[in-house]
């Protein structure tokens, strides 16, 4: 009895650890499969995330890339101003290219103006300059033409008297960012205070809060555009410039104004951020040239108007197109 008992004890040591083995075995095959799913969510998500594209304008380039960044998420937007009829509630799309597109359906991004009317506008950033603005409002008073003028808002409190001259010329001012830094660069905290800023600044000065806004350097992101588009701001940018900011002559610079000159072109141009002298000697023949070719120089409220009173336009080739990085 007890032999017999010793070798059903023998027999039961091993199956039982055979069931044990066996017990462990099935539990790391689950453990291991719940890992590698939960890894498999995570990386799909990862990958999802960095599949968008990070975007600025650039006239020379217009290439597509992707990113190598995730995409921001987008700021949700409060109900619309009522300083602003043309506001519209909801996020913006989270690709640049689409934030883009969405606006421009909405014509809260501008690059030109009507193509179907001889319109012109003059636009002036980085001042006010106490030199060169007042020389440039005297020139543009003699002339009898209205422009726009995209104002830094620390040298708006600065020179306010400046702003009010502009304003009370029948210029049209815009917020062209607090101390012009490449607001892609910053964080969404620091974009809301450069431009809330600069149109506190404004609205300080001449009783009224811009409506209007140029992005420095060209630059975009989804954050910069909702936080405008929040602030109940339509962004400006060209299709025809000079490069006067780089001063490559006069001659130059009125040659390339005159020469990307069309219906709808949008001029940009410079009243601060430096010697503009060249500015100023090449403006009374950028003026003559274009009134001479029938054009009428308007502001971007002028022209703003005049595009919604068409809703037919036609893709103008000559637009400077943002360029995907």
């Amino acid at each position: 009895m007890n032999i017999q008992g010793t070798e059903r004890q023998n027999v039961c040591i091993p199956l039982q650890q055979t069931n044990i083995a066996r017990i462990a075995l099935t539990i790391t095959l689950m453990l291991t499969l719940g890992v590698s799913g939960l890894l498999t969510i995570t990386f799909a998500g990862w990958v999802k995330n960095t599949q968008g594209l990070r975007v600025s304008v650039d006239s020379n380039r217009s290439t597509i890339q992707p990113g190598a960044q995730p995409s921001p998420t987008p700021l949700l937007l409060s109900s619309p101003s009522p300083r602003d009829p043309y506001v519209q509630t909801g996020p913006l799309p989270q690709n640049l290219s689409q934030a883009i597109a969405n606006l421009r359906s909405q014509n809260r991004l501008l690059y030109n103006g009507n193509p179907f009317l001889p319109e012109i506008a003059l636009t002036f950033d980085d001042g006010p300059n106490p030199y060169y603005t007042p020389q440039i409002l005297n020139i543009l008073q003699k002339y009898h033409v209205k422009a726009t003028f995209f104002c830094i808002g620390r040298l708006v409190a600065a020179y306010p008297a400046l702003v009010r001259q502009e304003y009370a010329a029948g210029h049209t001012i815009g917020n062209h960012s607090w101390s012009h830094p490449n607001l892609v660069l910053l964080s969404p905290a620091s974009i809301q205070l450069q431009i809330s800023k600069t149109s506190d600044a404004i609205e300080a000065t001449i009783g009224v809060r811009p409506t209007f806004f140029r992005p420095p350097y060209e630059r975009m992101s989804v954050q910069e555009l909702t936080q405008v588009y929040h602030d109940g701001l339509t962004t400006i940018l060209w299709n025809d410039e000079g490069q006067d900011w780089a001063r490559p002559g006069v001659n130059v610079i009125i040659q390339r104004i005159l020469r990307l000159a069309r219906n709808g072109a949008i001029i940009l141009m410079h009243d601060g951020g430096g010697d503009r002298s060249q500015t100023l000697a090449a403006l009374p023949f950028i003026i003559n040239g274009l009134q001479q070719r029938g054009f009428q120089l308007v502001t971007i409220q002028q022209m703003l108007m005049d595009l919604q009173q068409h809703t037919s336009i036609p893709t103008n080739p000559n637009l400077v197109q943002p360029t995907l990085i």
